[in-house]
């Protein structure tokens, strides 16, 4: 059935950032606990009312190494980066940042973390957010989204990408500009931290260093996976309610597809991100030993990665009675991968799995407890502007970011049960943006999580995240 616009729900106050379970048709998977070297959140909002601020926090649970990593915001329907920042993160760190909007309406980032840089002047001083009476405003510029369809996208709601990409521990010498050696410990100097972390990670890579996935002592990306171990934690916060879900993390593994051998996440030696320079999700992160080579001469785990969160059905639990009722939220995170070329109406084209424009079909089912069925009604939420009203016929989810309410039909609207949503995307092996034709894997890379709720008088209250559960895929480990 086509999608609709809920223009004055008491559901459209409100959406949550989430986690998915696990589950990977190859090595590359989802983190049965919740760490890994890279972490994926479903969803982000910066919203004037009621759910007025996302809390993004980003937690290193070694008491040994200090980690680099880089954080960045995506926009809702294409992806593009609206915002990155690096986070220096000492043994037992956690960092925190807020979305929100301006007092003049513009997304904004918020923090007072020691984690983040706030200014960097150009005789080399340094000041983190902690420094900074009452915190660090980021503006973000949305003007990044003009790039691909400027009507019909927002960094104003989006989601999150964090990817670990390399750890340090004990006395790390051979640093930039021939500073002092350093020695990582827990409530060092952040100024101590990022002395190692700004200098480049091929110079780090020398014998005597106890750095990740350093060819020079002989460790690789079995010492990255097991020293990187990140987790992340979403909040979507108003005054009467906390919606909050983990982030879904990627990790290394073994099965039957990969004749018993481990793939990683994140191989590459020389991954070192800095800020302003986008980080494509697999782009460069693979080894010589895996991943596939790409038309730039490097190597891509992309295919790994989604292949490890592809999926062709979502369910939950369904609720509908006494104020009770549900959200599904489903996210695309490396459909911006697929990205080719814009159409001649301006149009942004992607390839397999995605149709055309980014579409990809969707089939509801409703079931009582007496295993009856029959199609559910899915409604699009627009939680922020602007909200395009989608021209593709039929069945779709058309962004990256969705969040749809599931509701019964008029003559099918049972108490409680559970749902069922089938995904299908255009058959054959995907092309991604740069270039590269990966082997056809099985479903839809996605994340997302269903959101119960309370209404009372058009306020949502005792919100219950619960992450949706996939179908398992041949060789899943």
């Amino acid at each position: 059935m086509m999608k609709k616009k809920i223009l004055a729900s008491a559901v459209a106050t409100t959406f949550v950032a989430g986690m998915l379970a696990s589950g990977s048709a190859h090595a590359v998977r989802m983190s049965e606990n919740g760490s890994g070297q890279v972490l994926l959140g479903a969803q982000y909002l910066a919203r004037a009312a009621d759910y007025t601020t996302t809390r993004i926090r980003v937690v290193n649970p070694s008491l040994t190494d200090a980690v680099k990593a880089r954080l960045s915001l995506r926009s809702k329907k294409h992806s593009d980066e609206c915002f990155d920042t690096v986070l220096y993160l000492t043994p037992g760190d956690v960092a925190y940042l807020d979305l929100r909007l301006s007092a003049a309406g513009k997304p904004e980032v918020w923090t007072d973390d020691d984690s983040i840089l706030a200014s960097r002047s150009s005789d080399g001083s340094l000041k983190f957010a902690s420094q900074v009476p009452g915190g660090v405003t980021f503006p973000i510029n949305e003007s990044v989204v003009l790039k691909t369809e400027p009507t019909a996208d927002s960094c104003a709601q989006g989601h999150i990408e964090v990817v670990g990409a390399y750890s340090a521990a004990g006395v790390i010498s051979g640093l930039a500009s021939g500073l002092p050696n350093v020695t990582v410990r827990q409530t060092m100097s952040k100024f101590e931290v990022i002395r190692i972390f700004d200098t480049p990670k091929g110079s780090l890579n020398i014998a005597g260093n106890n750095v990740t996935n350093n060819p020079a002592i002989g460790t690789g990306p079995a010492d990255h996976a097991a020293r990187v171990q990140l987790s992340g934690f979403v909040e979507t916060i108003k005054s009467d309610d906390r919606i909050a879900t983990p982030m879904s993390a990627l990790r290394d593994g073994i099965n039957p597809l990969t004749a018993g051998a481990v793939t990683y996440v994140i191989g590459n030696p020389l991954l070192d991100p800095t800020v302003g320079n986008e980080v494509k999700m697999g782009q460069n992160f693979g080894s010589l030993t895996g991943g596939t080579l790409n038309l730039t001469g490097t190597i891509d785990t992309i295919n790994d990665i989604e292949a490890g969160i592809a999926s062709s059905n979502l369910r939950g639990f369904y609720e509908n009675n006494g104020g009770r009722g549900l959200s599904m939220e489903v996210t695309f995170p490396t459909k911006y991968r697929h990205q080719l070329v814009k159409d001649a109406s301006g149009k942004m084209t992607y390839g397999a799995p995605f149709h055309n424009y980014g579409e990809i079909g969707y089939a509801t089912s409703l079931f009582d407890n007496q295993e009856n069925s029959a199609p559910a009604t899915v409604s699009e939420i627009c939680v922020v502007s602007p909200c395009p009203i989608a021209t593709i016929s039929g069945s779709f989810l058309i962004h990256e970011v969705n969040y749809n309410v599931v509701t019964g039909a008029t003559n099918w609207n049972p108490s409680s049960g559970w749902y069922s949503t089938n995904l299908s995307g255009v058959a054959g092996a995907p092309r991604y943006d740069i270039g590269v034709l990966g082997t056809a894997y099985a479903g839809i890379p996605t994340i997302g999580y269903t959101h119960y709720f309370y209404t009372n008088t058009g306020t949502i209250s005792r919100s219950i995240v619960e992450p949706l559960n996939r179908n398992n895929n041949v060789g899943q480990n």
